[in-house]
Formats: structure tokens, C-alpha cells, sequence
């Protein structure tokens, strides 16, 4: 196998900062409700706030996975438009599921799209770092 030369993962930054931030913004948004609600723990049975936990704890879900694809890609030496698509699709994929899940528990198009787009961002950057594993990276 070559020896691989690994890049800095600057376009990975830009992603993982804005899905921390999409993350920061779901988390105030169940402290917010947590609050009104005065619950402290759990969710109370409180359907709303259920919801709300679930919406954040599914992005965490995902973004994490994605995030690590997206940092492997990027390293071995995928071109960056390549590392941009797959980071766009991730960040915009993850913001349509959560509006989707915050408008309803029943299928919505930003459930839908979201979680399809997630799903075929990692299938894609898998076999991307499989494919650059495979050839000793910098394709």
C-alpha cells in the first residue's frame, strides 16, 4: 500500500461548525420547553416535549456518523467539491428533518427528503473512504 498524505480537514470545520450550531439551536429549544413546562427529567409525558427530544436526539444520531465520513473523505484527499457536496447534503439534510419532525410526528417532505438525503450522504461517503482506503488516497 502507498504511503498516504494527509490534508488538513478545513472544509469538514465549516460543516461540523454548522451542524454544532444546528445542534446548540435543537438543545435550546428542549431547555426552552423543558422550562415552560417546569420539567426537569425526562419528558413528563408531555407529547410536545417528547417531540422536541427526539428532533435534537436524532440529529445527534446522525450528524455524529456523517461528520466522521466527512473528515475521513476529506484526509485521504477527496477533491472539495466532492467534501462540499457531501457536506452541504448532510447540513441541509439534517435542518429539513428537523423542521419536518418539529411540524409533525406523522410523515412530513422534510422528514422524508431529510432522512433519505442523511442516509445517501453516508451510504456515499462510505464508499467514498472505501474506494480512497482502497487506492491509497488522493484519487
Amino acid at each position: 500500500m502507498q504511503s498516504v498524505q494527509i490534508t488538513l480537514p478545513v472544509v469538514t470545520a465549516l460543516y461540523a461548525g454548522l451542524n454544532g450550531l444546528l445542534a446548540v439551536l435543537l438543545a435550546i429549544r428542549v431547555s426552552l420547553h423543558r422550562a415552560k413546562k417546569r420539567i426537569d427529567i425526562g419528558d413528563g409525558n408531555d407529547g410536545a416535549l417528547l417531540q422536541t427530544i427526539r428532533v435534537h436526539a436524532n440529529n445527534a444520531e446522525y450528524v455524529a456518523l456523517g461528520l466522521v465520513l466527512l473528515l475521513v473523505v476529506e484526509m485521504l484527499g477527496a477533491p472539495l467539491a466532492a467534501v462540499h457536496a457531501l457536506g452541504a447534503g448532510l447540513f441541509a439534510a439534517r435542518a429539513l428533518h428537523a423542521q419536518g419532525l418539529y411540524s409533525t410526528t406523522g410523515p412530513s417532505f422534510g422528514r422524508i427528503v431529510g432522512q433519505t438525503v442523511t442516509w445517501l450522504m453516508i451510504v456515499l461517503a462510505c464508499l467514498y473512504a472505501l474506494y480512497l482506503f482502497w487506492i491509497g488516497g488522493r484519487p
